[in-house]
């Protein structure tokens, strides 16, 4: 772990309130499930660093990907390329891709599809096989399609919302044949977590976990959760755990 200043090389706006930004950062070997707290202001004033996961490493440039969804987060919302951010990190443990015969299966929801791209980038590299479950709520929340679709074996996209025939990634996942499947890495709300969790689906499910974590390093223990029944912090025990293991409503 280590404390990074960085300059912003590019920013791009994928979807209404989803940014990108891309920062050099040579040297490192993020993996993916792996975050970065990021400061968002110049001073104290936010007072906590919000965590943010990698989307995207390679020859040293690093992605991260940001819904605005508070002051915080609008914050860097505002930030321009040649501006600077502070961040900590890689943190966290990381995903450990499957490498049987069968073949993987990624779901993600809303926002949760940034570290499912890191982590669809890695298996696509190492030669590992997946498909991918994505859904949003509208349309036009869809980010990283054309980069799945080139390296997915099969790609199933979902959106809730403005379709007569109303589906999510769970009704979805119900009506799928999972025998092809050796394992499943999910990302999104914790909604999606839970409903995911009461089908005991018949293969490991490994879900990264998004939380607000106030230090990163395991101090304030803010963000802490109940895994094979006793308490975990999600920034050094996760932000990977098995689904199956989770204790949500406690």
């Amino acid at each position: 772990m280590a404390l990074h200043r960085l300059k912003i090389i590019r920013k791009d706006w994928y979807a209404k309130g989803i940014f990108g930004l891309e920062l050099r950062l040579p040297g490192i070997s993020p993996l993916p499930g792996q975050f970065f707290q990021v400061r968002v202001g110049e001073g104290i004033d936010p007072f906590l660093n919000r965590p943010i996961s990698v989307a995207s490493y390679h020859k040293g440039r690093l992605l991260l990907v940001v819904k605005v969804v508070g002051r915080g987060t609008r914050m860097l919302g505002i930030k321009e390329p040649g501006e600077f951010v502070e961040m900590l990190g890689p943190l966290g443990h990381r995903f450990k891709p499957s490498k049987k015969k069968k073949k993987s299966l990624i779901i993600a929801g809303g926002i949760g599809i940034a570290p499912m791209h890191f982590l669809a980038e890695y298996m696509y590299n190492n030669m590992i096989n997946f498909d991918l479950l994505y859904g949003v709520r509208t349309k036009d929340e869809f980010i990283f399609r054309d980069a799945f679709m080139k390296k997915a074996d099969r790609c199933v996209f979902v959106v809730e919302k403005g379709y007569k025939k109303k589906d999510t990634v769970v009704s979805k996942i119900q009506k799928m044949d999972l025998s092809d499947y050796g394992a499943a890495y999910t990302c999104g709300p914790r909604e999606m977590f839970i409903a995911l969790q009461k089908l005991h689906l018949p293969m490991p499910v490994y879900a990264f976990c998004e939380d607000f974590m106030g230090c990163g390093c395991g101090l304030c223990l803010g963000c802490a959760i109940k895994y094979k029944n006793e308490y975990h912090r999600i920034c050094t025990d996760g932000p990977v755990l098995e689904l199956k293991e989770i204790e949500f409503e406690v």
